[in-house]
Formats: structure tokens, sequence, C-alpha cells
């Protein structure tokens, strides 16, 4: 659960729409128990929405991440790299794939 003063922008947040993350575009309060929240959907569509106090236990702020990350040890990949790269050298010496690597 958050509270209404969570939502800032550029925060993503569950419960707004249902099966899907929204990013806040901006709060507008109006007073000290409602807001207007805009938002973005996935899609790109802008929309409004009012909420309330009440409205806090089904809202939750979701971390974004990157789609992807390497938290892995450096020096393994580098050699699980080498040890591909010398697997695989032997198409360069017997030609095959080498002429549009070297010319």
């Amino acid at each position: 659960m958050i509270r209404l003063e969570d939502l800032t922008p550029n925060a993503s947040v569950r419960g707004i729409l249902p099966d899907a993350l929204v990013t806040v575009v901006n709060v507008q309060w109006f007073g000290s128990e409602a807001l207007e929240l805009t938002y973005k959907d996935p899609g790109g569509r802008v929309a409004n929405q009012l909420l309330y106090r009440h409205d806090e236990p089904r809202l939750e702020i979701v971390e974004q991440g990157r789609p992807w990350c390497f938290d892995g040890d450096g020096s393994l990949l580098r050699l699980v790299s080498e040890t591909h790269r010398i697997r695989l050298a032997h198409f360069i010496r017997s030609g095959f794939g080498g002429s549009y690597l070297f010319s």
C-alpha cells in the first residue's frame, strides 16, 4: 500500500488500470484528501483519474528496472568468451568464412 503523496511524476503504478502499469505524468492536489492523476498507459495514451484516500490500498508503486542487466562475474565472462573464441578459431584458419573477415 502506498500513500497518495508517493505518486510523483515518472513513477510506475499498478492498480489504476486492470492488468497494466501506468506512468505518472502529473499530480494535481485538491485539498489533502483527493488528487487528479494524469498518467500514460503502456500504449502511450494519456488519461486522468481522480483518486481519494480510500483508493490507497489498491495502488502499488513498481520499481522499473532495465529490461536486462548483467550482474555476473566479469572475469568468468571473459573466460567463457575466450574459450568460445578458441573453439571457433579453426573456422578462420581453414578459410571457412575467413575470406570476408580479412579481405
